[in-house]
């Protein structure tokens, strides 16, 4: 069951002890009481303690899952944020419960910090900073960040990971991927929520998070995109300053887009005004660059003093969306916003990954329903939070593998919308939504784009048909040599395979039968000993056993109905 060799789980015995520690305090020995956690549990079991005046045992299950995750920090707080991201994998009571964390943490100590800059650096920081203020601007799970002044004057902002950080997640990957194998080798029920594959999804979106450098690629990625938009500002990012534990980028002297007073004041713009011009942004990353923000709540989203552009901060998590799925999305998306039924459906069943689906009229019956709740209702009073909430609940009851840079997306929708409701409380992002996605669905008809289309589908066809003899070619020759090799896979079939199969048995069981008569009748005719009144006694057993047995085989077949 252990995931990794022994001597690396040792080194690790009092993290476990830990983390099967707070698991039994909530309640959850069922889940520890296998190997290879039930070695600790006897080491580490407390009474249930109170949370709010009662017992954590008084609370729900899903309840208490959130509580173990907070209690055991860092790792997996970051789990079950990136697990919330998977409705289609865990039901919605679960998700809710998930998405209460805040990615809030205790600072760390300036002699910490100083240690991990000179580690990250490798030389003195004499020679690359004049200034460091090692009182944190923000401080978070993963980093923390700092104010500094290069040394050649440019103010700039120092991301620093956590001392540490990096081993203590290794040590928890481990863990919760055995926790993962015990949930799926002994509680079948959870098998739905498919544990190995979120902590499979936890393990790569860490990974990469981890990487500072890969956050400095997206920034200069996204300046690329946005270079000459007159609305977006994009910090510049110094590769020079920046390793995989610190990423040094430009200071943003701006306000936070919901410091709605000192925005109005200092650059004339009104909440409304925030609310169209952001989000438009944040729907232009998505459907014209393919590329977004995917953590676009208020702290991550600044303005600039005087000019009022909007800046995007944090480029840890991003969404990306391959052009051939930004139309599907917007079909799906316009789909919510003109309630059509058949839409909705075809949009399921391509984000589907290819799964068939025998209940397709169930499905279309569930999402007639699901717009039935809201044929009354006015655009502008669609609650948006409760629309994504029933998206959510389909993908889980229909089990539904939603890619997961959609469900990114859609937790992001949902983020951004509560941004705009905070900034202007009439925002609808339904209604918003509909120009951005009918335009992405418009510029598949532009004379260039169906001009690129048709030359790339002229060039497919060429080459089909280029390679086709060479195909067939190949074909013949491994005919020829024995090798072609045809796999067929029947469906619907097992009632008939049973049925042949319970017809030979009585016919093999028929021929040794009458085996076993013929060969009694014979040893009765030929008299063998030993014999009572002049018959032979094996004779006469075995023609007992053949009326036994022939009597079985008729109360067979009549009891079956096949007589």
């Amino acid at each position: 069951m252990l995931t990794k060799n022994t001597a690396s789980t040792q080194s690790h015995w009092k993290r476990y002890q830990q983390v099967i520690g707070v698991l039994v305090k909530y309640g959850f020995e069922d889940v520890v009481s296998h190997p290879p956690f039930n070695r600790f549990v006897s080491v580490v079991k407390n009474m249930a303690p109170l949370r709010d005046g009662k017992s954590v045992l008084q609370y729900t299950r899903y309840e208490r899952v959130r509580m173990v995750c907070e209690e055991l920090g860092t790792t997996f707080i970051k789990f079950a944020q990136i697990a919330s991201n998977r409705p289609d994998l865990l039901p919605e009571e679960l998700i809710h419960e998930l998405t209460k964390f805040q990615d809030q943490a205790l600072p760390v100590s300036k002699s910490k910090i100083h240690r991990a800059l000179k580690k990250a650096y490798k030389r003195p920081l004499k020679d690359f900073f004049e200034h460091i203020d090692y009182n944190p601007l923000a401080s978070a799970s993963i980093a923390q960040v700092h104010r500094a002044r290069t040394i050649g004057g440019k103010e700039v902002a120092l991301k620093v990971q956590r001392p540490d950080i990096s081993a203590n997640i290794e040590a928890d990957i481990s863990i919760l991927k055995n926790l993962a194998n015990v949930i799926e080798y002994y509680f079948p029920q959870y098998m739905a929520f498919q544990p190995k594959e979120l902590v499979r999804m936890f393990e790569i979106s860490i990974r990469k998070e981890l990487k500072f450098t890969l956050e400095a690629a997206n920034i200069i990625r996204f300046q690329k995109q946005f270079a000459k938009h007159p609305d977006v500002y994009v910090p510049d990012v110094y590769p020079e300053y920046t390793t995989n534990q610190v990423l040094c980028m430009e200071f943003i002297d701006g306000f936070k887009i919901t410091d709605l007073e000192s925005i109005e004041a200092s650059t004339g713009l009104t909440g409304k005004d925030l609310a169209q011009k952001g989000i438009g942004l944040y729907f232009e990353q998505v459907f014209e660059h393919g590329f977004f923000h995917a953590d676009p709540h208020p702290g991550n989203i600044f303005v600039m003093k005087k000019t009022g552009q909007i800046c995007f901060i944090d480029f840890g998590m991003m969404g990306f969306i391959l052009e051939k799925d930004q139309e599907h999305i917007a079909e799906l998306l316009l789909a919510i916003s003109r309630q059509d039924v058949q839409g909705l459906k075809k949009s399921f069943l391509h984000f589907s990954a290819g799964d068939f689906f025998e209940n397709e009229e169930e499905l279309e019956q569930d999402i007639v329903e699901f717009f039935a709740a809201y044929e009354n209702v006015t655009i502008e009073s669609l609650d948006t939070d409760e629309i994504f909430r029933g998206l959510n609940s389909l993908f889980f009851d229909y089990k539904i593998k939603i890619p997961s840079n959609l469900l990114l997306l859609i937790k992001a929708m949902l983020i951004i919308e509560g941004v705009g409701l905070e900034l202007d409380p009439k925002y609808n992002i339904v209604k918003n939504i509909d120009p951005y996605a009918s335009k992405l669905l418009l510029r598949k008809f532009i004379p260039k784009k169906l001009k690129s289309d048709l030359l790339k589908h002229i060039l497919d066809s060429s080459k089909l048909f280029t390679d086709l003899p060479e195909d067939i070619s190949e074909i013949i020759r491994k005919i020829k040599r024995g090798k072609l090799h045809l796999e067929f896979e029947h469906k619907g079939l097992e009632p008939l395979t049973q049925k042949m199969e319970t017809v030979s048995n009585r016919i093999s069981f028929t021929l040794l039968l009458s085996a076993l008569i013929l060969g009694s009748s014979w040893i009765v005719a030929a008299g063998i000993p030993p014999l009572i009144f002049n018959m032979s006694v094996l004779g006469f057993a075995g023609f007992v056993l053949s009326g036994l047995l022939a009597f079985r085989l008729l109360y067979s077949i009549i009891k079956h109905g096949n007589f």
